[in-house]
C-alpha cells in the first residue's frame, strides 16, 4: 500500500472512533508508521488531510449515486429506488466514511470539519433537487418544492442508513445481506406516499 492510501486509511479509522478534533497528527503518524515531514509532502496539514479525506470518500459515493440518477428517466420510482439502493450500499459497505461523513453535518457550523465537508454536502444536495426538478412533470403536485423533497429525501436516506447501522453495529460483514431491495423499495414507497397525499 502506498504511503498516501495508508495514511488515508489510518486517518479515516482514527476519525471515525475519535473524532477529527480529538485525533492529534501526531497519532496518525504513529499509527500509520510514518513521520510527520511525510504527512505534510502529500497533505500540508491535518486539515489538508480532512480535505482530501472528504474529496476520496464523495468520489466514492458519487460514482455509485450519479448513474443511478440518470437510470431510467422515464420512471422517477425507479430512479429513486436506485439511488436509495446506491446510497444505502456505500453507507453499508464504505461504513467508517458514511459514519464519519455523518458527524461533521452535525458539528458547529463555523468549525474546520464542518466547512471542509459543507461544499460535497452542498453538491450532493443540489444533484438531488435537480433530480426531482427533471421528474416533476411525473409527479404533478410538486409547486416549485423541489428543495423540500430533496432535503426530505436525503433526510430519510441517512436517517434510515444510520439507524440501520446503528442496529446492526459489530456485524459490518454480514451487513450488506441485510440490506435488501425489498426494503428499499418500500423506502421509496413510503417517501413517494408522503409526495403524492
Amino acid at each position: 500500500m502506498d504511503n498516501r492510501k495508508n495514511i488515508l486509511d489510518v486517518a479515516l479509522c482514527l476519525f471515525h472512533q475519535k473524532g477529527y478534533d480529538a485525533v492529534s497528527v501526531q497519532e496518525i503518524v504513529e499509527k500509520a508508521g510514518i513521520t510527520k515531514p511525510t504527512l505534510y509532502y502529500y497533505f500540508g496539514s491535518k486539515y489538508g488531510l480532512l480535505e482530501a479525506l472528504l474529496e476520496d470518500g464523495f468520489k466514492r459515493l458519487n460514482s455509485r449515486i450519479y448513474p443511478a440518477m440518470e437510470c431510467c428517466d422515464s420512471d422517477v420510482r425507479e430512479v429513486l429506488f436506485q439511488v436509495t439502493r446506491a446510497f444505502m450500499h456505500f453507507a453499508v459497505e464504505d461504513n467508517k466514511f458514511f459514519s464519519f461523513m455523518l458527524s461533521l453535518m452535525y458539528s458547529a457550523k463555523e468549525n474546520e470539519p464542518y466547512q471542509a465537508v459543507r461544499p460535497h454536502l452542498h453538491s450532493l444536495y443540489r444533484s438531488i433537487i435537480e433530480l426531482f426538478e427533471r421528474n416533476s412533470q411525473q409527479l404533478g403536485n410538486m409547486n416549485g418544492r423541489q428543495e423540500q423533497f430533496a432535503m426530505g429525501f436525503l433526510g430519510f436516506l441517512n436517517q434510515y442508513a444510520f439507524t440501520f447501522m446503528v442496529k446492526h453495529d459489530g456485524q459490518e460483514d454480514t451487513l450488506a445481506e441485510h440490506v435488501t431491495d425489498d426494503e428499499m423499495r418500500g423506502l421509496v414507497q413510503q417517501f413517494m406516499y408522503g409526495i403524492v397525499n
